[in-house]
């Protein structure tokens, strides 16, 4: 394993990055009629020296739009016509909704940041409660997206799914992501139970769960993969307290050197359940050793319990043998937390899961978010 030294720059021997030069869309010249030491008039210049400068505007004021909706009486039917219009709902425009969504979510400001950002770059005046209630507005206009996101899920060939507490209003709820190809769902609910998955994936899920081992999953899949790197890390843990757990931890370490090489040269299918089978049978025979000793007993047992989801990633190669991607989707509001302290209220919790589940999909997807977001509004 490599450990980054701490230092800023690329490793040493790492090819240099050339940044690329921008187009200019200003370009200043200057010139000289004569010369300051003997004021001889001077001709074309014999050399020219370019330097790029990048800048970014001054501050831009905010366009305050008049929206004026005629309304007439029709003079045969004595109806009502009011003139046909693009005037928005609200007071902000989307470009602002979009800005604010982005600076709360995407840059974790807290309310009050963001209100002093919109105030030092627009001069745009927002209380926090009303940078609040633009995060609503942009979250309900998300909530079919939300719901779109559940079904492709739903329809996914695998899924990498992670959970943790979260506190809203003082009480611990629970924080799910759920991540397949092509996106990423977060929801916020009371519990860690069964409840919670079968509303996501349905009563019978089709595809692969790739989890950490929780229990419950495989009453959801039929085919599971239980995540390697917790596995790694408790029996590194293990070994620390106890330096003679050092044999049997080598022997997990092989076996998951041995998965990645499998996964690496991609041998004929038929050999590959070979090694599924051969391999599941000495991690079979590690794990009964540890049932012989108190200290490594727990191990043991939670080895043995899912001894059927350890390899399907040497089969199913397209199923990754830990479950990165869903606890590197967590990692992202996990950070929010620390910041804001948890939620107060569900509706917080709704704007949440909502405008991240866009965000981390589209980012995902590759797809800009800045301008995918105000297409939505």
């Amino acid at each position: 394993m490599k450990f980054q030294s701490g230092k800023l720059g690329a490793p040493k021997g790492h090819p240099k990055y050339e940044r690329p030069e921008p187009i200019p869309t200003i370009t200043v010249e200057y010139s000289e009629d004569e010369c300051p030491h003997c004021h001889a008039k001077l001709s074309s210049p014999t050399e020219t020296k370019s330097i790029i400068e990048e800048e970014i505007p001054e501050p831009q004021p905010i366009r305050v739009l008049e929206h004026k909706i005629n309304s007439y009486v029709c003079p045969r039917c004595h109806k009502k016509v009011v003139a046909r219009n693009k005037a928005p709902s609200g007071r902000f425009g989307k470009n602002v909704q979009t800005h604010v969504a982005l600076l709360k979510f995407e840059d974790r400001l807290p309310l009050r940041k963001v209100e002093n950002s919109l105030n030092r770059n627009h001069k745009l005046k927002i209380t926090n409660t009303g940078i609040y209630g633009i995060t609503k507005q942009v979250a309900r206009k998300l909530d079919k997206n939300h719901y779109d996101t559940i079904k492709e899920i739903r329809s996914a060939k695998i899924i990498y799914v992670d959970e943790t507490a979260y506190k809203l209003n003082g009480k611990t709820w629970w924080l799910w992501t759920f991540v397949c190809e092509n996106c990423i769902l977060f929801v916020i609910r009371k519990s860690r139970c069964k409840k919670v998955i079968e509303e996501i994936l349905g009563k019978k899920f089709k595809g692969i769960i790739v989890s950490d081992g929780w229990i419950v999953y495989s009453k959801f899949a039929e085919i599971l993969q239980r995540c390697w790197a917790h596995l790694l890390r408790e029996c590194d843990a293990l070994e620390e307290k106890h330096k003679d757990f050092n044999f049997k931890n080598k022997q997990i370490h092989d076996l998951f050197i041995e998965i990645c090489k499998i996964r690496e040269e991609l041998p004929p299918d038929d050999k590959r359940i070979f090694l599924q089978r051969e391999m599941k049978d000495r991690l079979e025979f590690a794990a009964r050793n540890m049932l012989r000793d108190c200290r490594f007993k727990k191990l043991g047992k939670k080895i043995l319990n899912g001894l059927d989801a350890w390899f399907t990633c040497v089969v199913h190669t397209d199923v990754e043998p830990t479950n990165n991607f869903a606890e590197q989707a967590l990692r992202e509001l996990i950070v929010q937390r620390k910041i804001m302290g948890g939620l107060r209220s569900e509706d917080g919790a709704f704007v949440l899961e909502r405008i991240t589940t866009c965000l981390a999909s589209w980012k995902k997807q590759g797809k800009p978010l800045f301008e995918t977001l105000r297409s939505y509004l």
